[in-house]
């Protein structure tokens, strides 16, 4: 019922926007994403990586108006894992569904851009379980001319959570909070296309679990070829470190491992009309896997793939 009346809240958010004055640039996208993962227990993992393989229809949508000075965007998936008897006694225990709506303005200064926003994001699970993200967006980008600039992107939370976490026998409240941010440096030339090489940073401090921090270099290169934009993308890891928070196993505490991960593909979509996108993304991943006391697991590879259509209205 929780995640129904979340469901109507979005949809009815997004009707709304729909239904406001033709001065406004809005788009539709449906789709579904899917993930592969491989079995190495037979390499020493604990369990079979393949039961996290999964099926993902999603719809996202995006309004602006034509001054371009806010944005309210949003997002709804449903997750179907293709094995679940793999998980323990059959129970799917991970993530099933996300909602999340998000809004941020425009504001131009000089060589300087604000963007500022809010947001919302609701992961959902079969059992009783849940988190809710509440966002800040301390945005901006300036500008050194019309092709060069640099930029800062990404948010602050604070999180709502439910769940079975170290040392519970039953679901208890949590306040989890992070951050993630991007920053560097964009370039655009001559002929359309335009390279962004740039950091990532991301860090969660779950309640009586663990907290996170990850660094990556990421690099994009966006080209236009005919009806289709092409952008090669990678994700390269510089460390994921995970440290153990529980508050009821004294040993645990302050326990470190690093579950680095690198991934590289492709996304991009094809013009099909001037009011219709394929819209498609690939990519494989590698991701190193450690053991709570730090001994070293095979690795958790993926393979990811996204197709969808998108309707700009």
């Amino acid at each position: 019922m929780k995640n129904t009346t979340r469901l109507a809240a979005l949809l009815s958010a997004s009707a709304t926007i729909l239904c406001s004055p033709a001065l406004a640039r809005t788009w539709v996208e449906v789709g579904t994403e899917y993930e592969q993962y491989f079995d190495e227990t037979d390499q020493g993992a604990t369990y079979n990586y393949e039961r996290l393989n999964a099926y993902t229809p999603y719809v996202r949508f995006s309004h602006s108006p034509t001054s371009n000075e806010w944005n309210i965007w949003g997002r709804a998936f449903k997750k179907y894992y293709t094995n679940e008897e793999l998980f323990p006694n059959g129970e799917v225990n991970a993530q099933v569904d996300r909602l999340e709506l998000h809004y941020t303005q425009m504001n131009r200064k000089g060589a300087w851009r604000f963007r500022p926003g809010v947001g919302v994001r609701y992961n959902g699970y079969d059992i009783d379980r849940y988190e809710t993200e509440y966002r800040l967006y301390p945005q901006f980008d300036y500008f050194f001319n019309s092709n060069s600039q640099a930029f800062l992107s990404g948010h602050w939370y604070i999180g709502d959570a439910k769940g079975i976490r170290m040392g519970d026998t039953q679901p208890q409240n949590y306040t989890d909070w992070g951050y993630e941010a991007e920053f560097g440096w964009l370039y655009r030339f001559a002929n359309g296309s335009s390279i962004k090489p740039h950091f990532y940073t991301e860090y969660d401090s779950y309640e009586n679990n663990f907290d996170i921090d990850y660094w990556q270099f990421r690099l994009v290169y966006s080209q236009k070829i005919g009806r289709a934009t092409i952008n090669p993308f990678i994700r390269y890891g510089l460390g994921r470190e995970i440290t153990d928070r529980s508050h009821s196993d004294p040993e645990r505490w302050g326990l470190k491992r690093d579950n680095n991960y690198s991934r590289a593909g492709v996304f991009g979509n094809v013009g099909i009309s001037g009011k219709w996108n394929l819209i498609y993304e690939t990519y494989y991943q590698v991701e190193d896997q450690h053991g709570t006391w730090g001994e070293e697991l095979p690795d958790r590879d993926k393979f990811f793939s996204k197709f969808g259509i998108q309707r700009i209205f």
